[in-house]
């Protein structure tokens, strides 16, 4: 019996020692997935930082061309009406109906 004893005793060191060498290997896995899932979720976190930053900056550059457009459509139109009541009669007209010196540039003559 001692023999056999002796048998069960060393299947139970070395399946003892394949656990603790499979736990170790666990182990070392668990915490290099925890390092690369930090690695992963950091890489995420500046993914979406420079995400967010490029919309913004396309948001911007949208905002400055509707702004450069209304601006140049702005010009285009004031030189539509200067070209208009330049055609009509060289009267012109203020767009501003409150502009007290209306009656000076609206005179018929300009011979004093």
């Amino acid at each position: 019996m001692s023999n056999t004893d002796d048998r069960i005793e060393q299947i139970l060191e070395a399946h003892r020692r394949r656990l603790a060498a499979i736990r170790e290997d666990e182990e070392e896995l668990e915490s290099r997935l925890e390092a690369r899932s930090a690695e992963l979720f950091q890489a995420m976190a500046v993914a979406d930082a420079e995400a967010a930053e490029a919309e913004e900056k396309a948001r911007a550059e949208a905002e400055e061309r509707e702004r450069l457009e209304a601006e140049a459509q702005e010009q285009r139109d004031a030189i539509a009406r200067s070209m208009a009541a330049r055609r009509g009669k060289d009267v012109v007209a203020p767009v501003d109906e409150d502009d007290e010196e209306a009656q000076y540039y609206q005179r018929k003559s300009w011979l004093v």
